[in-house]
């Protein structure tokens, strides 16, 4: 491909996204701040959701709550999920399938998710499992969480002798997100704690 002649084509192409209630709901609460840059592109963005909207920005921010890259498939593929603002189940599993992973990642390089008094309130092994399923049973998306010399490591796929082993359709992704990214945006101990209580009473719901 050549960048100069996609220069300014993911913006475009989101920038399209009818900006429903709907659309605006999913999103808020997961993010406000994102950076992405495109794999085949090399093109850099922001989306930033607030007050009641989704931005979109060429270049990237000078800070940001996640930096997500993407490849041109993914974007093409949540442009026509969301393109008429609206969600189905089967859209809903789509669009959280691409960020699956990337987020996950991210939010487990914030430092307090390695803290051993927080892993030990919210009983978290250090082999898990996790399954993001579609409303189909063939539509899944996975992969594996180690805790490793004092930090997470995130591999697409499933490896090893899980301890834990979570299932999850695309609407518990994007309620865990939103519970855990509170808690980054709090920044307290408080905050770390009650999400540790949540994700114990929330985890026997979706995993094994």
């Amino acid at each position: 491909m050549d960048n100069g002649l996609q220069k300014g084509r993911v913006v475009d192409l989101w920038r399209a996204v009818a900006q429903t209630d709907e659309l605006v709901d999913f999103f808020t609460g997961m993010f406000e701040v994102m950076g992405i840059t495109i794999e085949e592109t090399g093109e850099e963005l922001t989306v930033r959701v607030g007050e009641g909207k989704v931005h979109i920005e060429p270049g990237l921010p000078d800070r940001c709550d996640f930096l997500v890259p993407l490849k041109m498939e993914n974007v093409t593929n949540m442009v026509s999920h969301a393109a008429d603002g609206r969600l189905d189940a089967f859209e809903t599993w789509r669009i959280a399938s691409v960020l699956f992973t990337p987020l996950t990642r991210e939010t487990l390089k914030n430092p307090m998710m390695s803290r051993g008094i927080l892993r030990r309130l919210a009983r978290v092994e250090d082999l898990i499992h996790v399954r993001l399923l579609g409303p189909e049973a063939e539509q899944v998306a996975s992969h594996t969480l180690v805790f490793a010399g004092g930090q997470w490591l995130v591999i697409e796929g499933l490896h090893g002798q899980a301890r834990r082993k979570f299932s999850m359709t695309g609407e518990e992704c994007v309620t865990y997100q939103k519970q855990v990214f509170k808690a980054m945006k709090a920044n307290s101990i408080m905050g770390w704690i009650r999400f540790a209580r949540w994700y114990g009473k929330w985890r026997p719901s979706a995993s094994a």
